[in-house]
């Protein structure tokens, strides 16, 4: 007899498993909601008011050996832009001889160079305000970006008001 019961408590027990519910599974906490902080608008930032174009002075002797350069570059480019401001330059004087047909004895220029020194541009410049010195003299000139005629070519100088010598 006990052979015949154990199999048949053998499939008592496998249908009593399988008939079974299965465990409830462990309940997991709900997530807490953290409310977002509500954003607080930034400060208005009042802007530097912006110089007048038509006031503002072109420094070049404020400006890194690089920004010079480029801005007299920005200056041979677009003349344009600058006509009617204050600029003033440092650099070497330089002269030039021009076409007597223009009635012109030279051209006078402020040579800028580059932050490599490899590289230079002039400005030129005229002043009424006594006599230049040599060829080669460093000079600080300030004075109004203007536009004239050279012999039917739109041409650009500065008029100069100042002209200092520092060397």
């Amino acid at each position: 007899m006990s052979r015949r019961l154990l199999p048949v408590l053998a499939l008592a027990l496998v249908l009593g498993g399988c008939t079974r519910a299965p465990a409830a599974p462990a309940a997991t906490p709900a997530p807490t909601v953290t409310p977002m902080p509500t954003a607080t608008p930034a400060p208005a930032v009042t802007p530097e008011p912006t110089p007048d174009p038509e006031e503002a002075m072109v420094d070049l002797t404020s400006l890194s050996a690089t920004m010079v350069f480029a801005e007299v570059a920005a200056m041979a480019r677009t003349p344009e832009h600058y006509l009617d401001k204050t600029v003033r330059m440092q650099g070497e004087l330089a002269v030039y001889p021009a076409n007597p047909a223009l009635g012109i004895d030279a051209f006078y220029t402020v040579v800028i160079r580059d932050a490599t020194a490899c590289c230079q541009q002039g400005l030129e410049f005229v002043w009424d305000g006594g006599t230049l010195p040599e060829p080669g003299t460093e000079l600080r000139v300030t004075g109004t970006f203007a536009a004239y005629d050279c012999g039917g070519l739109p041409s650009y100088h500065i008029v100069a008001d100042t002209v200092e010598i520092l060397s």
